[in-house]
């Protein structure tokens, strides 16, 4: 079953958002179908609502080809992490096209029901670098508890294959610090995220991550 179910999150990465069939919606979606995106104000409901998904993004990335870098799937559940890459041709979550080649990381996790996508969260770093960076991690917490001192992180959900686990979170805080360069607000947000680890003897070898950015600057009134 999980093979299987790996297969069906990539036919969706392939098929739909990398080649735009939108008839492969009624056969690898559920009809209750809901999305979280953190970028999108307002969640995706129903085959329908997947089909405008999709066409939003591929305005915005008419040549965006999504590629699967890893899966881990457990019970109903497959995590996976992914690279897109495409040119910002129209307007996505509040950005104006710039005309710019462009990088996204992102992990989602997507439930499984009956041999379809029942319901999905993601989360993913637009305008991605590269380059990975160690310390990049611990500078990004430091910043976090400084912005927001009374932060506070829950799990909502993990998956575990073989030595790598998968977890997905949220969080709310306060922001009572200056973060990126933004002055305090004194609003309290929550956001959303997704990590995959790889632990052998109880130690952290590899770390992936994204964080709900884009969602955490529209709750400050930074983006629309």
């Amino acid at each position: 079953m999980a093979e299987g179910n790996k297969a069906l999150v990539r036919r969706w990465l392939d098929e739909v958002l990398t080649q735009g069939n939108l008839r492969r919606v009624d056969e690898l979606f559920a009809p209750n179908y809901v999305l979280h995106d953190p970028s999108f104000p307002q969640e995706v409901h129903g085959r329908e609502g997947i089909r405008r998904y999709v066409a939003a993004s591929r305005a915005a990335y008419p040549d965006a080809c999504f590629v699967v870098e890893d899966q881990i799937a457990e019970r109903d559940m497959v995590a996976t992490r992914w690279t897109a890459r495409g040119t910002h041709r129209g307007e996505f979550a509040g950005i104006p096209p710039t005309g710019s080649r462009v990088t996204a990381t992102g992990i989602e996790f997507d439930r499984i029901v009956g041999g379809k996508i029942d319901e999905a969260w993601v989360s993913y770093h637009l305008f991605a670098d590269s380059v990975d960076d160690p310390e990049r991690v611990t500078r990004a917490f430091a910043a976090m508890h400084h912005a927001f001192p009374d932060l506070h992180v829950a799990q909502a959900d993990s998956i575990t294959e073989g030595d790598k686990i998968a977890f997905r979170w949220a969080m709310c805080g306060t922001h009572e610090g200056e973060f990126m360069g933004i002055a305090p607000t004194g609003k309290l947000v929550m956001a959303m995220g997704i990590d995959i680890v790889r632990v052998v003897d109880d130690e952290i070898l590899d770390y992936w991550g994204e964080f709900d950015v884009m969602g955490l600057l529209r709750q400050i009134g930074v983006t629309p």
